[in-house]
């Protein structure tokens, strides 16, 4: 996590930053999910010493279909095209093996 704030949100955010003219201690705020690694007291202790511009809040759970759009809308379905594609491949595996009588015995 602290990976993609160093090396993809504070580039994004200080860049868009200098296009409007803020100035570089403009805050900035980070929704985050209630993942044990986002409420970790080493990450949060990480982010306010290392970026103190940078002001996070946790999404309750539950709630992530109104404050967390991007997640409903975008990757959860995303994430489920992936999930049926991996599932139809390996049903089409396993068929195919079980045709040609090649199954793995199962320990």
């Amino acid at each position: 996590m602290c990976d993609y704030v160093g090396n993809i949100l504070v580039p994004y955010w200080t860049r868009q930053k200098e296009l409007a003219g803020a100035p570089d201690d403009q805050e900035c705020i980070l929704q985050l999910d209630i993942w044990s690694i986002h409420k970790s007291i080493q990450f949060s202790t990480w982010l306010d010493q290392q970026y103190r511009w940078i002001k996070y809040h946790f999404v309750p759970g539950g709630c992530t279909r109104i404050a967390q759009l991007c997640d409903v809308g975008i990757q959860r379905p995303f994430k489920l095209a992936i999930k049926r594609s991996q599932h139809a491949d390996i049903v089409k595996e396993s068929l195919l093996l079980l045709k040609k009588d090649e199954a793995t015995p199962v320990i």
